[in-house]
């Protein structure tokens, strides 16, 4: 590989991956939204999670469940709305109730 090729990539590879760490904001908006009950729905930043009835574009905040947790998955199953949620280096799974406001663990 050429230097100036060399030096493009890593500089590239490391801008990117720096973006991630200083706008977290900006990498909760990349994730895919999943599609539950006539909504969308995503992870937002710092523990919270948004909702949009309008094919995305506009974000209500459903809820926050603190800024020391982060929420690794998203996901549907079984017709229930599932998520991840990370703290403190443990992870742990909760599920969305029936009355569509609430999380139970799952």
């Amino acid at each position: 590989m050429q230097r100036q090729t060399f030096l493009k990539l890593a500089a590239t590879t490391t801008f990117a991956a720096g973006a991630r760490l200083a706008f977290p904001w900006a990498a909760a908006a990349a994730t895919r939204p999943v599609y539950f009950r006539g909504l969308l729905w995503r992870r937002g930043g710092a523990g919270k999670i948004e909702t949009s009835a309008d094919t995305g574009f506009t974000w209500k905040l459903h809820s926050d469940l603190g800024d020391t947790n982060s929420i690794t998955r998203l996901f549907v199953r079984n017709n229930r709305l599932h998520l991840a949620v990370a703290y403190a280096g443990h992870s742990f799974p909760l599920v969305l109730a029936r009355d569509k406001r609430t999380w139970h663990t799952a």
